[in-house]
């Protein structure tokens, strides 16, 4: 993705584009000066600053804690600028590239749709971002080098649904149906390639959700991959594309909780934070770039599956049955190849240091 020249950002470095050299930025001590000082000279709003690790004041506001989205790009040393004023912001830095919609969480990393766990906010004129997003969401993607899953030779692959539990309903197909096709075909792909495949179900039964997280782990598998398919009911023509799903941070939200969850507590699954995400990234970038589908983004979420997973774990939501055009293409076997296909390369992108 090719980032423009930007327009400055409020209450940041004069005329700062991408392309500056890093001299031109100010100190590490002056940034923090100065966001200290219009602190006491606006007032209201922010309590107090307090110096965070790293030299990055953090403000707290409306009860989350924030650090100014400049002052941490200086510090980790990226560039950033308005890419459309007042509502895109870019940051840059080698082939990194990130953008952020404003008051909004969305955001995209290397041009792949990422949902932030809190929005990115202007308070006070200035473009905040939240801690547990620097550290949860930026850092895994930002830092060098990148956070490697553990090598992975066996894979549990989880159908969705199954037995009394159909999922759901289109086109005249159950999605546990669908679910079982697609992972016995992936199963069939990863063999080829090398990895030991287990299954929490072959057959239509039912698999209560917390057993298959444990399945899994008494299989001994080195990761875990969710399968399912999306509906809905209203917008049936609107509504398409793949998005995958990664476990929640403890303290925040899950993508489609409405703000809900965000005092929610740690599970197994949080002992993975960073490879988790790794790993849906690459699956919703496989994924999108196989198929040629919409960008729904990387999500989190507090699945069952999810929770309480010891090892890295994902849920796909591989596209949607209620669209008229995407739910005949997952009735197609070719069609599911192609999915499998572009799973197995994300597994194999995993897989290179």
């Amino acid at each position: 993705m090719h980032l423009p020249r930007v327009q400055r950002l409020p209450c940041d470095h004069p005329g700062l584009e991408f392309g500056d050299e890093p001299a031109k930025l100010p100190s590490m001590r002056q940034c923090i000066a100065i966001f200290l000082l219009l602190l006491l000279m606006r007032g209201g709003g922010m309590v107090q600053a307090q110096p965070a690790s790293g030299g990055v004041a953090v403000v707290r506001h409306q009860g989350r804690d924030f650090v100014k989205l400049a002052t941490w790009a200086y510090a980790n040393g990226y560039q950033v600028g308005w890419v459309k004023k007042d509502e895109w912001l870019g940051l840059r830095k080698d082939e990194n590239q990130v953008t952020f919609r404003v008051d909004s969480r969305e955001a995209r990393v290397n041009g792949l749709q990422v949902w932030l766990l809190f929005p990115l906010t202007l308070i006070k004129g200035c473009a905040m971002i939240s801690v547990i997003d620097t550290e949860n969401t930026l850092q895994p993607f930002l830092k060098k080098p990148l956070k490697q899953p553990a090598k992975v030779t066996t894979i549990c692959l989880d159908p969705g649904h199954g037995g009394k539990d159909p999922g759901h309903r289109s086109l005249g197909y159950n999605e546990k149906a669908l679910t079982l096709l697609l992972a016995l075909e992936l199963g069939k792909q990863l063999r080829q390639a090398g990895y030991a495949v287990t299954f929490t179900r072959r057959t239509d039964a039912f698999v209560d959700l917390p057993d298959r997280p444990r399945m899994a782990r008494k299989q001994g598998a080195d990761l875990l991959i969710s399968l399912h398919f999306n509906a809905t009911e209203s917008s049936r023509s609107l509504a398409q594309g793949c998005e995958v799903y990664c476990m929640t941070p403890a303290g925040a939200p899950s993508t489609n909780a409405q703000g809900e969850g965000a005092d929610t507590g740690g599970y197994p699954g949080n002992r993975q934070n960073s490879v988790n995400l790794r790993t849906a990234y690459e699956m919703q970038k496989s994924l999108v770039r196989s198929l040629g589908v919409a960008d729904r983004g990387l999500r989190r979420a507090r699945f069952a599956v999810l929770r309480d997973a010891t090892m890295p774990a994902v849920l796909i939501e591989a596209g949607f049955l209620s669209h008229p055009a995407e739910g005949r293409k997952i009735l197609s076997a070719s069609y599911r190849q192609k999915i499998a296909g572009g799973i197995v390369r994300a597994v194999r992108e995993l897989g290179k240091s």
